[in-house]
């Protein structure tokens, strides 16, 4: 699923998992130990902003040596 609101795109949990190639079961214990995007808990659903993905993905970073 995908929302577009006030100039920013919302992916659910599914969406979030494919673009970073984990399990949407990967993505829940992630949230247990505080890692993983930021994202907002909407009636009980999981919604995570397109941009706090790629900030995460940019964190992750790892130069080589």
């Amino acid at each position: 699923m995908r929302i577009e609101l006030n100039g920013k795109t919302y992916i659910d949990q599914k969406a979030c998992a494919g673009i970073l190639s984990r399990t949407e079961k990967c993505l829940a214990a992630w949230r247990v130990r505080g890692y993983g995007p930021a994202y907002h808990r909407i009636g009980g659903r999981v919604m995570f902003c397109l941009d706090d993905v790629v900030s995460f993905i940019n964190r992750t970073k790892v130069d080589a040596a």
